[in-house]
């Protein structure tokens, strides 16, 4: 599986850590699988570090995206944050349009180049 899921409670952050394509049904397992991690809570923030992987999802399917997203709004809470880390431009690109797409989600969603501003973001700090 090109995504690995880690919880790290005294953090309040999940990382999926994403290696090669990932495309829109592996974004839905690992979307999946933090729910059944017992270490999720909602409203945990997320990172989803995609620096060694390149963006798989293609840009009609961010409407599906969010929608698996908001079938399971109650369980993953609201008012928490979304962290994407990206290295190149294509995927910063596709990234950017999911930020503008889900401006209206109970959610933040920023996306970054740089690990330590996006953990800092995560962490409360405006960047």
């Amino acid at each position: 599986m090109p995504v690995a899921i880690h919880i790290e409670p005294d953090h309040r952050v999940v990382t999926f850590e994403c290696d090669g394509r990932v495309g829109f049904d592996d974004v839905r397992s690992a979307f999946q699988g933090m729910f059944a991690d017992p270490r999720f809570e909602p409203g945990i923030n997320a990172l989803w570090d995609l620096r060694r992987a390149s963006i798989g999802v293609r840009m009609q399917e961010i409407p599906d995206l969010l929608g698996m997203i908001s079938e399971r709004q109650r369980e993953r809470g609201k008012d928490y944050r979304v962290a994407i880390l990206v290295a190149g431009s294509p995927d910063f690109g596709l990234s950017t349009m999911f930020e503008m797409s889900a401006h209206a989600m109970p959610f933040s969603v920023r996306v970054f180049r740089s690990h330590s501003e996006a953990t800092k973001w995560l962490g409360g700090e405006e960047v």
